[in-house]
């Protein structure tokens, strides 16, 4: 399998400065091939071929890893790739302001005694810190070296030699509909609430942000006031990323079939009163999580058509309702009579759905597992 372990690093002043022209390099290589682009796109042995005289006219880029820098070439192509098959927005300019920068490092990554080898950073090495250990045996295939908010990480892309595991046979399932007041509703009737974390560290935000406006442009001060903004951010973040780790963890622990809905999120962030609280929710990364972590653990993951009204259906005679607008959070079916949360409802639907979409023999033995109460999980706060 493969796994991605990140890990932060400490290099020293003569290190960094080595490690910041890697980004600008980087940086610059993506950029001027974007705009020699700008009117047929290349192909990625055109960029690299024109590398070869780039780096003869830039005599900088030598002191760089030569492989790094086709690496930018080699995202450039797959960028604009992702662009045509509607995956993906048109290829941007990268500016040395961001908070985020990069370069990857595509082979002769070593980790060990704490120390970080990787071409043009052989000698002694950068000091890393291992918070976990890299599984013995394990296979390094690339690395990525990140700053963000004057922080430097590795990310180390490895290969454990493990095969993924056949899938269980599973004996109990769950359907999930993702909401804003409460975050995941499951179909055995569990709710559990939004943290919201942006909203909690909104007044901290806005305090940072108009200190940060007061600063004068291009002084250190407010390049220090930028900084404590963007860590807030990027504490904020944590928050949000851990409570999905350990959502997903759990989920996929205690159920073999998970089935949840596809939300088309770029559309719905469209509403100006609810945008935030979506971004904030981020039902794209927990359903990402959810999908390895189930491959891992021979889960089955399922996830239904975007179109199917999962609200509107009713779950107990399929009447469907055509009109339900989002204040309505309760209603009764007028076919059956039944009163329905409108979010367990959806819930039921979803994973009904998802079923009716896996064979048969995979199905068989959940049966018996609906006439049993369901177990309150033990969920993270």
């Amino acid at each position: 399998m493969l796994k991605a372990y990140k890990f932060v690093i400490r290099p020293t002043t003569e290190q960094i400065t080595l490690i910041e022209k890697h980004f600008g390099a980087c940086r610059f290589v993506y950029n001027y091939f974007i705009d020699q682009s700008k009117d047929k796109v290349m192909k990625k042995s055109d960029m690299q071929k024109m590398l070869v005289g780039l780096k003869a006219e830039k005599e900088w880029l030598n002191e760089i890893n030569s492989q790094s820098l086709q690496v930018a070439t080699h995202n450039l192509y797959n960028a604009y790739g992702r662009f045509f098959k509607k995956l993906g927005g048109y290829p941007k300019f990268k500016s040395r302001k961001d908070s985020y920068q990069s370069f990857s490092i595509p082979q002769n990554v070593e980790i060990k005694e704490n120390r970080l080898f990787i071409p043009k950073f052989k000698k002694n090495g950068i000091r890393v810190k291992l918070h976990r250990q890299i599984p013995a045996g394990s296979i390094i295939r690339q690395a990525t070296l990140s700053r963000h908010n004057a922080k430097y990480f590795i990310s180390v892309l490895i290969d454990d030699q493990q095969e993924l595991r056949n899938k269980v046979q599973p004996v109990n399932s769950v359907g999930i509909d993702m909401g804003l007041s409460q975050l995941y509703i499951f179909s055995n009737g569990e709710k559990i609430d939004n943290p919201k974390w942006l909203r909690a560290s909104e007044r901290r935000l806005t305090k940072a942000q108009r200190i940060l406006s007061r600063k004068k442009l291009g002084s250190q001060n407010r390049d220090k006031a930028k900084l404590r903004l963007q860590k807030l951010h990027t504490k904020i973040s944590n928050q949000r990323r851990d409570y999905i780790h350990k959502m997903t963890d759990a989920i996929t622990k205690q159920f073999d079939i998970i089935c949840i809905e596809t939300l088309a999120i770029k559309n719905m962030i469209q509403n100006l009163h609810l945008s935030k609280s979506i971004q904030d929710a981020s039902w794209n990364e927990f359903a990402r999580q959810l999908a390895y972590k189930a491959q891992w653990k021979g889960k089955y993951f399922v996830q239904i058509n975007r179109y199917y009204p999962s609200s509107k259906t009713c779950s107990v005679c399929g009447h469907y309702r055509k009109d339900m607008p989002l204040q309505i959070r309760s209603w009764t079916c007028s076919e059956c009579h039944t009163k329905h949360d409108r979010d367990v409802n959806a819930a039921i639907n979803i994973e009904r759905q998802g079923l009716s979409s896996l064979p048969v023999e995979v199905t068989r033995l959940l049966a018996p597992m609906k006439q049993e109460a369901a177990a309150v999980l033990a969920y993270p706060t």
